[in-house]
């Protein structure tokens, strides 16, 4: 299975030097699972294929928000997603990546009043599609 990974901002430089880019944690994640891997750098200009052609996608993450207009790749994304799920491409987002997959979907993504949070979160659920199942009264979600 080929696996595409989409980077949209790469890691800060004195990070990147110690942990290298995004993309390569990810390949560095799954090594010997039978991946094969393309990444996609956004904020470098790269476009972004068609999602109907791809056996998965994992959307990273990124300093930017969801809120954020000042990015070029973002409203492709944004297409991007939506595209993805409506061909059923597989798909999974990383911290902003499961954030402006919410967004694209329709869901409500807000800027946090505590700022930056890195770590574990538990979120309590107040609604769920009948397609996701379940009745768990929460979930977490590491950043």
């Amino acid at each position: 299975m080929k696996l595409t990974l989409i980077q949209p901002t790469d890691v800060p430089g004195p990070l990147r030097d110690r942990f290298g880019a995004y993309h390569r944690m990810f390949e560095r994640m799954f090594a010997d699972r039978g991946f094969e891997f393309e990444a996609i750098k956004l904020s470098d200009g790269q476009p972004l294929p068609d999602p109907s052609t791809l056996d998965a996608t994992l959307v990273m993450g990124s300093a930017a928000g969801v809120y954020d207009t000042h990015y070029e790749w973002m409203e492709p994304l944004r297409d991007f997603i939506r595209s993805a799920y409506a061909t059923n491409t597989p798909m999974i987002g990383i911290c902003f990546g499961h954030q402006i997959m919410a967004d694209a979907l329709g869901g409500d993504v807000r800027k946090s009043e505590k700022g930056w949070g890195l770590g574990r979160h538990v979120y309590g659920v107040t609604a769920r599609p009948d397609f996701l199942g379940g009745n768990l009264p929460e979930f977490a979600i590491a950043c």
